[in-house]
């Protein structure tokens, strides 16, 4: 874990080579870092927008705020995208437990989508004229499939990105 005294170094070595015009080398031997380590600091600091390892990790933060912010404002926006569409739609740089953790830290969960349709009136109608007209038809040679839902793939339930206490209503739900 990088200790708060090399955190303070690679701040400053930053620093001084970022915005303090000196090259990376001098930067580095002022506070006597290895060449390879302040490639490293500033290849790093340039990718991410930040200096140092993750809190309370011996991890380098995979995406910059930037990026996280990207990726919430399309969540947002597209609130039926899987993990792996908003990776494709943003470019994220990293895997679906990032994303979603990325998600969770700005307040938005998945929630299951209500994908059924409820009747309306003029449906119920429809349906109550239709099976009085058949009577008499041979129901043991027809398939209901209005029931179920047949899929040759299992993609699972639909889920739905949204803040806590977020109710996503669509024109022919009722209920979150």
């Amino acid at each position: 874990m990088m200790a708060h005294h090399d955190r303070c170094i690679c701040e400053r070595v930053i620093a001084l080579a970022e915005k303090g015009g000196l090259p990376a080398s001098t930067a580095g031997e002022l506070y006597k870092v290895p060449m390879s380590t302040e490639r490293e600091w500033l290849w790093k600091y340039r990718r991410d927008q930040q200096a140092g390892r993750r809190k309370g990790t011996r991890l380098w933060r995979v995406s910059s705020p930037a990026q996280d912010a990207a990726l919430v404002a399309e969540a947002e926006r597209n609130s039926f995208f899987s993990a792996s569409d908003l990776k494709a739609a943003t470019g994220f740089p990293g895997q679906k437990d990032t994303i979603i953790s990325r998600l969770r830290a700005a307040g938005l969960r998945t929630r299951h989508a209500a994908v059924k349709e409820l009747l309306t009136d003029e449906h119920k109608l429809y349906r109550l004229a239709f099976a009085e007209s058949n009577v008499d038809h041979k129901w043991d040679r027809v398939l209901f499939t209005d029931e179920s839902t047949f899929t040759a793939a299992n993609d699972g339930p639909v889920l739905a990105y949204r803040p806590q206490g977020q109710c996503y209503k669509p024109q022919y739900t009722s209920t979150c």
